[in-house]
């Protein structure tokens, strides 16, 4: 697991997590409880082909089961940045996962390594 999550000075948000090998194994709640996100960044410049990042409310999320609140397409090669001014509110937590196909039931992971950002407090 490469998650990280840093204390962040800005009067925005006070948290930035970092999972620089999202894939099919969901990275389970995160902020450890309730988080509101701003800002949902996910890299793909490492793939040819397109992925999608899956954001779950859920403390344990299935990847390939647990459908998720938000999935964000991301095309071949590019950085996507979804910015939200008011938030998305994760009551229950947030896990995160990225996957090679849209579909729920999608289980494969990117060929290649994905980042995903997300912004919270």
């Amino acid at each position: 697991m490469a998650v990280s999550v840093t204390s962040q000075t800005d009067p925005y948000v006070d948290k930035l997590i970092v999972d620089t090998d999202a894939n099919a194994t969901a990275e389970d709640n995160v902020l450890t409880g309730a988080a509101t996100c701003y800002i949902l960044d996910t890299d793909n410049s490492n793939n040819s082909t397109a992925v999608y990042a899956k954001f779950f409310n859920t403390t344990n999320a299935t990847t390939g089961t647990t459908e998720p609140d938000i999935l964000m397409l991301v095309p071949a090669n590019v950085r996507q940045v979804l910015t939200v001014s008011s938030g998305v509110v994760f009551a229950a937590g947030l896990s995160i996962a990225c996957v090679a196909g849209k579909a729920t039931s999608n289980a494969v992971s990117p060929t290649n390594s994905i980042t995903i950002r997300v912004m919270a407090e």
